[in-house]
């Protein structure tokens, strides 16, 4: 009965989510209501038993015989809340825009130079974990020098996803979160986890944009000899997408410190001695001191990063609530139970891999929020029964962001295939062919290397 439960909570879940019918804090928290509340009448629970579930999934739960303490969604809603503030803070005063300049400078008229600095000035910019500016930037600042020199928009629209669906996995962007929320471990531990992965996968991409170049190159009969550029007015245009968001928040005079701050809050983050919320509370703290030292500038600026800053971390705290009437029920040890009798003898020991592969298409079509708290949240119970520790699973589920970036449930990708003429689907297929697959095969060898993926 629990299993039946189980199943029809995440399916609903997720119906519910793909159709617009609720928002995500509100299936997150409601659906499991409804569930939990059914659960105490099929089974000998009571009333207060349902809160204590939520109480768990929230803030921490201990073993009454080992003394083990497990922590809820309220460890990661902290670092969600303070390390978006952090780099949101870092996005207003400007600290990528010298790298983003020097990149669209140096690209001239060369194809292959402005594809390569369209992926640099992507991966740059996405560092701050948000797909919809990242696009927008990029297309302001790229899209004109495209049309100039006849490149294909569809290139441009492929190369700028490509690094947002990497850097989207910074222990700040959603991916990172939701994964170590469903799976109950350290965002921290789970970012050091995936690190290597992400790095490979950077370097693949700029060398994949390297041949998207040297074909345009080719296309375009365009030869360094030629010595074809582009006049100082059209670079200033570029120049100007970046410069001109928000002038007034920008302290160009401040970038050596900003630097300097981030860096050691990232080094901290990646040792993993501090907690990440710590790390980002501080560093806010003395980012929004130093950039804006008026109070009234400092009050503003939390006033109008609310918007970004607050969604998110209410979110993960309503995950607390799936998570804790999913496991405080039975029901996700009921239905992990069954998925694992139903699996074969002969994939039981390559579960990590094959779950990496599953995962691709199902974080594409799936919300992100259904696939990690509706899905992954069960079966890192599967893959517990099968040897694999819960940051293991957590970074199996993650291998599928290699097809995030081509989602039909990300706005903001309709917003590019509009500017660069793209039909969506051939968008999907012009990304899956050039960039996708060999992302994922990076994933799974890569992870495979570091033991994160077992075979």
């Amino acid at each position: 009965m629990l299993t039946v439960l189980a199943l029809a909570m995440i399916v609903l879940f997720i119906v519910l989510l793909s159709a617009k019918k609720l928002s995500v804090f509100a299936s997150l928290t409601l659906v499991p209501l409804v569930f939990g509340l059914i659960a105490i009448a099929v089974t000998n629970h009571g009333i207060m038993d349902l809160f204590a579930w939520i109480e768990k999934g929230i803030y921490f739960s201990a073993d009454p015989d080992t003394g083990k303490v497990s922590w809820g969604v309220i460890s990661p809603a902290m670092t969600i809340l303070f390390s978006i503030l952090y780099f949101d803070i870092m996005l207003g005063v400007g600290l990528f825009d010298p790298v983003a300049e020097f990149f669209i400078k140096k690209a001239k008229g060369d194809p292959l130079k402005v594809i390569l600095s369209t992926v640099m000035v992507a991966s740059v910019v996405a560092f701050n974990g948000d797909t919809t500016t990242t696009i927008i930037i990029c297309i302001s600042a790229f899209i004109s020098l495209y049309r100039q020199m006849n490149l294909k928009l569809s290139y441009l629209a492929i190369v700028i996803v490509a690094p947002i669906g990497i850097w989207n996995m910074l222990p700040w962007g959603g991916p990172t979160i939701a994964s170590a929320t469903a799976q109950g471990v350290e965002i921290n531990e789970l970012f050091a986890a995936i690190l290597p992965g992400l790095l490979a996968a950077q370097v693949v991409v700029i060398l994949l944009a390297a041949r998207l170049g040297f074909k345009e190159r080719k296309r375009l009969n365009y030869t360094t000899a030629q010595g074809k550029g582009i006049s100082d007015e059209s670079i200033q245009e570029m120049l100007k997408a970046v410069r001109d968001k928000d002038p007034e928040l920008k302290r160009p005079k401040l970038f050596v410190f900003n630097l300097l701050l981030t860096l050691a809050a990232l080094v901290l983050l990646i040792q993993g001695e501090i907690h990440g919320s710590i790390i980002f509370m501080l560093g806010s703290a003395i980012a929004l001191v130093v950039n804006y030292r008026d109070v009234k500038l400092c009050s503003d600026r939390l006033e109008d990063l609310a918007p970004d800053v607050l969604p998110t971390a209410i979110i993960t705290m309503g995950a607390g609530v799936f998570s804790g009437v999913l496991s405080g029920s039975g029901m996700a040890n009921a239905l992990a139970n069954t998925i694992a009798s139903l699996i074969p003898t002969s994939l039981s020991t390559h579960m990590a891999p094959v779950y990496a592969v599953i995962a691709a298409p199902a974080i594409c079509f799936l919300p992100q929020d259904a696939f990690y708290f509706g899905i992954a949240s069960v079966l890192k119970d599967v893959m517990g029964q099968f040897g694999i520790t819960p940051l293991q699973s957590a970074v199996a589920s993650m291998v599928g962001q290699s097809f995030r970036l081509v989602s039909p449930v990300i706005p903001a990708l309709y917003m590019l295939c509009g500017e660069t003429k793209m039909n969506f689907v051939d968008f999907q297929k012009e990304y899956a062919i050039n960039f996708g697959w060999v992302v994922l095969i990076v994933y799974l060898v890569v992870f495979g290397l570091t033991g994160m993926l077992p075979y």
